[in-house]
């Protein structure tokens, strides 16, 4: 009797003490279930790992794979599993273990969402990894600017950030999808979240080759600075008498240079100030 009622006992925390018999099924945990990759540059790598446990009881079958958002087997092209390495040395092959991973940025301006599925036998685990890219500074969709344009504008880009923190972004089109101008420059504004999200300093000049049309879109946060009044001037000066003669390259260029010693007298201004 005494012997029966310490059996029961046992089975009730899920194991015959002396046997080492399991009654509960596996059950895979995650250290950490959310990665968030923000702002990275195409081509760039970023490495994490998280420890996988089973505090389950005993599992037959370890699989471990990349998947997409939708939990299919279709394996996701920019999230890789490098190495599994046991937490304790002396316990090869055995869980805990730590699951090194790397996600790879394949393209600029996109957001990429993946999955590592972990099962133990039926039970399965799931980490999420997402990964967000900058905005590529030119995007000449048409094909219209030389790669010397490419490279001279990215410069002027690269530097009005750096001294003002004022994000562009230029973007040539051969389609504006049945849009207006003004509704396809505000939506690619806001679907690539150009500018600093808590100063709202973004600003897009789009150019549509289709209907030979251009138009600078302006966030709230310089709006002030970079008026409806100050674009008008500039892309008089500069931008309708260089784009008439198919010069696309130089009238964003002399048209940005405007664009960054004006936000630059500002930003200077207010330091001043301070």
């Amino acid at each position: 009797m005494d012997e029966k009622k310490q059996n029961k006992n046992t089975r009730a925390q899920g194991y015959i003490k002396d046997e080492i018999v399991f009654t509960s099924k596996p059950k895979p945990v995650a250290s950490c279930n959310y990665f968030e990759f923000n702002d990275m540059k195409k081509g760039q790598v970023r490495k994490a790992h998280f420890t996988l446990r089973n505090i389950g009881g005993p599992f037959k079958n370890f699989d471990i794979k990349t998947a997409g958002p939708e939990k299919t087997d279709k394996k996701s092209s920019f999230l890789k599993i490098l190495e599994l390495k046991p937490v304790d040395k002396t316990q090869d092959g055995k869980l805990p273990v730590k699951v090194f991973f790397e996600a790879a940025a394949p393209d600029w301006s996109k957001r990429y969402s993946a999955n590592i599925l972990i099962t133990l036998d039926d039970a399965i685990e799931e980490v999420t990894v997402n990964l967000d890219t900058q905005t590529k500074p030119v995007n000449d969709f048409a094909r219209i600017l030389s790669l010397k344009d490419i490279k001279k504008i990215t410069a002027l880009i690269n530097k009005t950030e750096k001294l003002t923190g004022t994000e562009i972004a230029v973007v040539t089109t051969d389609s504006l999808e049945g849009k207006t101008i003004e509704n396809f420059a505000t939506g690619l504004f806001n679907e690539w979240g150009i500018g600093k999200e808590d100063k709202n300093n973004g600003l897009l000049f789009l150019i549509d080759v289709s209907t030979s049309s251009f138009r600078i879109e302006v966030g709230l946060g310089i709006e002030e600075i970079i008026t409806a009044e100050f674009i008008n001037n500039t892309s008089a000066k500069y931008v309708v008498p260089n784009f008439r003669n198919n010069k696309f390259g130089n009238g964003v260029y002399l048209a940005l240079t405007d664009i960054f010693a004006e936000i630059y007298r500002d930003t200077k201004k207010i330091k001043n100030v301070k």
